[in-house]
C-alpha cells in the first residue's frame, strides 16, 4: 500500500510554501497604521513649526536655582505630514552651558504626535558650545489651547528635573 501520490505530496510542498506568504500579507494587512504619526492609529500628525517664547524652572534638585524661571525662544522646524521635528533654542544664561553672543544656544531634535486632539512634544535639547548633558523635554498641549506644558528631565539622572512651557503655540 502506497501512503503518498506524488500529486499530493506535489501539493502539500506548494501549500507549505504559500503559509509564510500569506501570513506576511495578513500581518501586513492588519498593520496599517499611519507612519508617519509615531505609530498613533489614523492620528493627522499636527504641524507645530514656528517660532514660540517658552520658560523653563528648577526644580528642588538645584538648590539655589530652585524655583528659578528661565525664558527661551525656540524655533521648530518640522515637514508637513512628518512627526520629525528639529530646531534651535536660544535662553538666557543661568550657569549653565556657554555663553555665545548673550544667550545659550541648543539644537533640539524630537517628535510632534496627536492623539485625541492632543499634540504631544517630545525633544532632546543638545547644548552647543558645552559639555552639558543633553536634557529631554515632554510635554502636552491641550485640545484648543496655546500652552504647552510638560516637564524636562536628564535621562540619566531623572531627579533633576524641572516643568517648562510654550506658550502660544499653533497647530497647523
Amino acid at each position: 500500500m502506497k501512503t503518498s501520490s506524488p500529486a499530493i505530496l506535489y501539493f502539500f510542498q506548494r501549500w507549505l510554501a504559500w503559509i509564510p506568504q500569506a501570513a506576511v500579507v495578513i500581518v501586513m494587512a492588519s498593520c496599517t497604521v499611519a507612519t508617519d504619526n509615531g505609530g498613533l492609529s489614523r492620528a493627522a500628525t499636527p504641524n507645530v513649526q514656528g517660532i514660540y517664547q517658552g520658560s523653563y524652572t528648577y526644580g528642588s534638585a538645584y538648590q539655589k536655582l530652585a524655583g528659578q524661571t528661565v525664558s527661551f525662544q525656540i524655533s521648530l522646524q518640522q515637514a508637513r505630514g512628518s512627526s520629525k521635528i528639529k530646531g534651535v533654542i536660544k535662553e538666557n544664561y543661568t550657569g549653565f552651558g556657554t555663553l555665545k553672543d548673550g544667550f545659550v544656544w541648543a539644537d533640539i531634535t524630537g517628535t510632534c504626535e496627536g492623539e485625541d486632539g492632543f499634540t504631544h512634544l517630545q525633544f532632546t535639547k543638545t547644548y552647543r558650545h558645552s559639555k552639558e548633558l543633553p536634557v529631554t523635554y515632554r510635554g502636552s498641549l491641550p485640545p484648543g489651547s496655546g500652552l504647552l506644558a510638560g516637564t524636562w528631565y536628564f535621562p540619566n539622572k531623572p531627579s533633576d528635573s524641572g516643568m517648562f512651557q510654550i506658550s502660544n503655540m499653533q497647530v497647523q
